[in-house]
This record gives C-alpha cells, sequence and structure tokens, in this order.
C-alpha cells in the first residue's frame, strides 16, 4: 500500500472514532508492529540506498503524520470525556495493602501456645458474670475489703441475657462485667474432676481512671492446674518455661509474696529484660495456692487434692515485649501504631 493512501485511510477511519477502544484498534491497525507502514519500513531493506534514504523520509513523514493524528484525537476524546483516565496496559501494578494480627492478638496466640506446649487446655468463660461467681465463691463476700481491689462494672435488669444466663443469675445473684478471669476457676472444677491443667483466656473490664498503665477493659491468661501432689515448685518451673519461651531466654525472673483471697501463699511473679541496663522489675502476675475453701465450695473431698492458680496480663506482656509505654495504644486504632507491627 502507497504511503499516499496509508495517510488517506487512516485520516479517514479516524475521524468518526467516538471511543477509547476503538482509537486503540485504529493505533495497533496503523502504528503497530503488523502495521502497513511497519511493512512499509520492512520492505526498504531491499531498495539501493539512495531510493532507500527518500523512502525512508518519506515513511518516518508519515508516521509522524499518523502520530499526531492519534494525539490529537486521543486528547479531544478525553476532554470530550472528563471521568476517563487513560489505563497503561504496561504500567506496574500496585499491591493492595494486606492486614495483620492486632498486638495484642499476636502476644495472646503466642501465650496460649506456649501453654499448649506443656499440656494446657484452652477453655474459654462468659463476660457477663455473675456476682456469685466473680466474688462469692472466690473468697470476697460482700463488704470484704479485697472487694475494693476490683471496682465493678454492674449491669442493671434491663440487660438482655441469654436465657442460661438469666437462670444462672436468678439463683446466684446480680449479674456484672467480669473483673477478673478467675470466676472460671470455680466454674470449671464445679463440672471437672482432678487431675486437670487449663488455662482461660478473656477480656475484663474495671470501672477505674485510664492513663498509661491502667483500662477499663483489659485481657488476662487465667490458669489453674489441680492434682493430688501439685506444689508451688510445678508452678515455678511452668511459669519460668511459658515466660522464656515467650521472650526467648532473655529475662530473669523472681517470685515474691502477696495476697489474694483465692489462694494461700499468694503470690507475684516480676520480669526484668536481661538485654536492658539498669531495668526495673516489672510484675506481670498474681498467683498462689488454691484456697481449700474453693475446693469445698465446688464440692470435691476435702483434703485430697491440691492446685495452683495464676493471673497472667496479656497488656502487661505485650508492653514489655514491644517497649510500648502506653497501654491505651492497643485500643486507639491508631494506624501508625498499628502498622509498627
Amino acid at each position: 500500500m502507497e504511503l499516499n493512501q496509508i495517510k488517506a485511510e487512516a485520516e479517514k477511519e479516524i475521524s468518526p472514532i467516538i471511543s477509547q477502544k476503538d482509537l486503540e484498534n485504529w493505533r495497533v491497525k496503523y502504528l503497530g508492529r503488523k502495521s502497513e507502514l511497519s511493512l512499509f519500513f520492512d520492505s526498504l531493506k531491499s531498495l539501493p540506498f539512495p531510493l532507500r534514504k527518500k523512502q525512508g523520509n518519506k515513511a518516518n513523514q508519515t508516521r509522524q503524520f499518523l502520530l499526531v493524528l492519534y494525539q490529537q484525537k486521543r486528547k479531544n476524546l478525553e476532554k470530550n470525556q472528563p471521568d476517563f483516565e487513560f489505563f497503561d496496559l504496561t504500567r506496574p501494578g500496585e499491591k493492595p495493602k494486606k492486614g495483620h494480627l492486632h498486638p495484642l492478638t499476636m502476644v495472646l496466640r503466642e501465650i496460649v501456645h506456649s501453654f499448649e506446649k506443656i499440656g494446657f487446655e484452652v477453655v474459654e468463660g462468659p463476660e457477663i458474670e455473675t456476682e456469685y461467681y466473680n466474688f462469692d465463691a472466690l473468697r470476697i463476700p460482700e463488704n470484704h475489703p479485697a472487694r475494693d481491689m476490683w471496682d465493678t462494672f454492674w449491669l442493671k435488669s434491663k440487660v438482655k441475657l441469654s436465657s442460661r444466663a438469666q437462670v444462672e443469675g436468678s439463683q446466684k445473684s446480680k449479674m456484672l462485667l467480669r473483673t477478673h478471669t478467675s470466676p472460671m476457676q470455680i466454674r470449671y472444677m464445679e463440672k471437672h474432676q482432678p487431675p486437670f491443667r487449663i488455662i482461660v483466656p478473656g477480656k475484663c473490664f474495671r470501672f477505674e481512671a485510664t492513663d498509661a498503665l491502667h483500662e477499663f477493659q483489659f485481657h488476662q491468661v487465667e490458669g489453674l492446674m489441680v492434682g493430688e501432689n501439685i506444689s508451688l515448685a510445678n508452678f515455678k518451673f511452668i511459669i519460668r518455661e511459658v515466660i522464656e519461651d515467650i521472650f526467648k531466654h532473655q529475662v530473669e525472673l523472681r517470685f515474691r509474696p502477696s495476697y489474694f483471697p483465692f489462694v494461700t501463699p499468694g503470690l507475684e511473679v516480676d520480669i526484668k529484660i536481661k538485654s536492658k541496663v539498669n531495668d526495673e522489675w516489672l510484675e506481670i502476675m498474681g498467683a498462689g495456692m488454691i484456697h481449700p475453701q474453693l475446693f469445698k465450695n465446688v464440692g470435691y473431698e476435702a483434703n485430697q487434692w491440691q492446685g495452683f492458680a495464676f493471673g497472667l496480663g496479656v497488656e502487661r506482656i505485650a508492653m514489655i515485649k514491644y517497649g510500648i509505654d502506653d497501654i491505651r495504644l492497643f485500643f486507639s486504632s491508631d494506624i501508625r501504631f498499628l502498622e509498627q507491627f
């Protein structure tokens, strides 16, 4: 096909085009690698040099003419279609952002996995609890001084509960949001006979002011191990194994006396990071040997069983592990904070 004929047909065909799709088809037909113009350039190889130079100049002029036609038409279409955004097929794609687990979820799963590796079963309990299980059955009766340690969210009777919770509420006293995961000690022992070892991960609530170290909601991992010959030595070994597993053996542990109404003797566990110079001891859990009264409350035979219980703070572990100095960041939904994990 002659160059003048290519120009004439191209100009004729581009005039009625009204869509980008048709314009792209036109570009492939007249400027693509298999176009008549491209074939014309290939045929120049067989011509003598003077004629090849002359015909080559004409071919370049024709290609420039077609490019101008294409660019002008494309601008006109974009002007008439303001919402159109030219899509470049050769442009690298953008990878979509992937979500990831919340840091508390990651730490909680790590804690649970560490206990599972040494034979602990994972159970769950209700966040809406009764006064009986949250306080009375744990040796924290009404007007007991220990209740001052748990500021409570009490629930009004108008709150809709499940049929099971309503029955328990009528039988076991008024309802509340659990202040700790310890009620599951009683709930589990009521329905299971020793020996057993369990952990109970879950959210707790306390009616208190928030600051860098306190929140009205937080997570605990309750632990309970009961058998015939369970001692504090068993507890110290198990907790040391778990904490060293979580922190990859970069911590020191110490155990000191404390008081909790449902254990005797009671103690607290502190840790210190080895890699930090002059770092302070930080408390991570309360624990102790289960008080005999709790075994009596669930109907166990007297003097047959003994065991230990503990409550591990998930936020405290996460703050130490990741060097976070404000607990409120976990619940702020600040994407700048979350993207660091």
